[in-house]
């Protein structure tokens, strides 16, 4: 009789969705993309992540991963240095914090860092263009109709892709339940979960995430990924 190989089955893959700490940004501006960084309340919320996280693992019955991934952005790399100090601070542990340009925020392109109302007048006067739809700023699948634009679906997407690069990364074999967190902004992330499986795209428009929020998405062994903890929040117009 021959022995049959073995091999260990691969443990849970969790991935924690981390929203950036508050920034001061300009009223109305289209900041994707812009350089501002953490507030001093942002710095504290990015501080006081670390806890609810160590919390959720503990709970859940995982093991926190030492790479955290992130934004290029500069809040958000803020934030995911801070809770790495944190983490680091509570565990011991040393966190490495990798930035990606695939989680950041989705693009404006030409439009980058206009105030709303500058937005909607500008491609106005374009004679191609009809007026913004009502409500465009939160549509998936909507893109402004200029130059390097995303829709926040598209935004979503590449997050998405980058998400499950990135867990499927770590070795079938590696049978520890693993939570890896990913620092980034509430748009992509929400767009991230639609595109991953996990959320409605009807509901996702009427979503939002606090600050330095964290969201857990689980991917389960069919290839299905559920919202494992956390809630999204109801957005409040005009914010």
């Amino acid at each position: 009789m021959t022995d049959e190989s073995h091999v260990a089955p691969s443990g849970r893959r969790v991935a924690a969705f981390v929203r950036h700490g508050h920034f001061d940004r300009p009223d109305q501006v289209a900041s994707a993309h812009s350089l501002f960084p953490l507030s001093a309340t942002g710095r504290d919320q990015a501080r006081n992540a670390a806890d609810p996280i160590l919390d959720c693992c503990e709970e859940l019955g995982l093991e926190l991963d030492l790479r955290i991934e992130v934004s290029q952005l500069l809040r958000a790399w803020e934030t995911a240095n801070l809770i790495a100090e944190s983490l680091h601070n509570r565990t011991g542990k040393r966190f490495h914090v990798i930035g990606h340009n695939e989680l950041v925020e989705r693009g404006m392109g030409s439009c980058a860092n206009m105030t709303f109302d500058a937005v909607r007048d500008i491609l106005a006067e374009d004679p191609r263009l009809g007026p913004l739809p009502e409500g465009w700023r939160r549509m998936p699948e909507f893109r402004l109709p200029v130059q390097g634009a995303e829709s926040l679906m598209q935004a979503g997407a590449r997050t998405a892709a980058r998400v499950a690069t990135s867990l499927d990364s770590i070795p079938a074999e590696d049978s520890r339940d693993l939570m890896r967190l990913f620092v980034a902004h509430s748009g992509c992330l929400r767009h991230a979960a639609v595109a991953l499986g996990a959320l409605d795209v009807r509901i996702v428009p009427g979503l939002s995430m606090d600050f330095a929020q964290t969201i857990y998405l689980e991917k389960l062994l069919n290839g299905d990924w559920i919202q494992l903890a956390g809630q999204f929040k109801k957005h409040l117009s005009g914010r």
